[in-house]
């Protein structure tokens, strides 16, 4: 049961700071995408997993808790100074006795202290799940992230993703048994899924070992799903991306999770919103940054050009004499919406310097030399 190292999987260092974070997140995006890597499976893995790493480390507050986490990892040292070895520990199979749960969080592991959470949040969780987890209980919710482009993520619309993900099977609707034929309480658990073996003031709960946690006896499994009740299948969701919406924002479709049974609701899905770096534009909060490239000539005499807005239109934006070379302009309403107010888009201009010159260029900028005093 080991955590996570998002720092080694992003590439940065732990004081690392946001901006170098974000920065390189950027550039593995590019890298690892599914639209630049067709139909291959590992560069999509990886794409999902530096996303997952840059959702913690972009966040103070997730990264402050990760931070935490990771100090309290195999053999580590608790906050009494004293160790707990987790290596042959399972965090889900243990609450302290009598407390409600499912066997299968860390809801009641308040040993060091209220980190359940953080347990729960950064360990792989495949690592200690059952590999027939508990329908008491278990993780329901299935958590993917959803890559959008950037103009996507300003004008809002519909992006569709597909997920491969478990459900309940056809044939059977999930209870296991052959259409016709009926399930049985069992009668080790009485229909919980788990027991509960007490030690000393805790107790701690496992999944049945008669009905693999799911609380009934298949006596006539089901042909298609072999009496799981569920079967492996890839689901394609067609989702409305609000305008304005920021990089890290979750859109949850309930009911769309891992199906439960009996009176286990079956989870959500929740996608995590990832946003394309843009080669032209970059968002700072709700504002809308962009460069563009000036001659020297409209640099020193004055210019109107049209930019590219990140809406979509284009606007003429006057250039006044003399702007020096990382100018800041202002185009008021031209940035994110969001709750009725816009904010503004702001362009930088780089004023390029000629590598060559023609003779009558170099006259011309001779006398604008002398002319104004300067001395080459």
């Amino acid at each position: 049961m080991t955590p996570k190292n998002y720092y080694n999987i992003l590439g940065v260092k732990e004081d690392a700071g946001l901006d170098e974070i974000k920065k390189i997140y950027r550039k593995l995006a590019k890298q690892c995408h599914p639209d630049a890597n067709p139909d291959n499976k590992q560069a999509e893995e990886k794409f999902k997993e530096i996303s997952e790493a840059y959702d913690v480390l972009s966040d103070p507050q997730k990264r402050q808790k990760y931070d935490q986490m990771r100090k309290f990892r195999f053999g580590g040292r608790g906050m009494d100074g004293g160790g707990f070895d987790f290596r042959n520990f399972n965090p889900g199979q243990f609450r302290q006795q009598g407390e409600p749960g499912d066997g299968s969080s860390f809801e009641g592991f308040n040993l060091f202290g209220g980190l359940g959470d953080l347990f729960s949040q950064f360990f792989d969780r495949s690592e200690w799940e059952h590999e027939e987890p508990s329908e008491a209980g278990g993780e329901r919710n299935i958590h993917v992230a959803v890559s959008i482009p950037f103009e996507l993520s300003v004008t809002g619309g519909k992006t569709r993703f597909t997920v491969s993900k478990e459900d309940a099977c056809p044939v059977c609707r999930g209870s296991g048994a052959k259409p016709g034929s009926r399930t049985e309480t069992c009668p080790e658990c009485r229909g919980r899924g788990t027991v509960t073996i007490g030690q000393g003031g805790f107790g701690i709960n496992r999944p049945c070992s008669r009905c693999l946690g799911k609380g009934r006896i298949v006596k006539n499994p089901c042909n298609r799903c072999s009496g799981k009740g569920t079967v492996q299948t890839k689901k394609t969701y067609s989702v409305t991306i609000p305008a304005g919406i920021s990089d890290g924002e979750q859109i949850r479709l309930s009911g769309q999770g891992r199906p439960g049974s009996g009176n286990i609701p079956t989870g959500d899905l929740i996608a995590t919103v990832r946003i394309e770096p843009h080669r032209f534009f970059e968002r700072k909060g709700n504002d809308i940054y962009c460069d563009v490239d000036l001659n020297l000539a409209q640099a020193v005499l004055g210019s109107t050009v049209r930019v590219k807005t990140a809406g979509g239109k284009k606007v003429q934006l006057k250039i006044p004499q003399g702007t020096q070379n990382g100018a800041l302009f202002r185009i008021p309403g031209m940035g994110i919406e969001r709750n009725g107010k816009k904010a503004d888009q702001y362009v930088r201009v780089k004023v390029k310097i000629p590598e060559k010159l023609t003779e009558e260029e170099k006259e011309l900028m001779d006398r604008f030399a002398r002319q104004s005093g300067m001395k080459h």
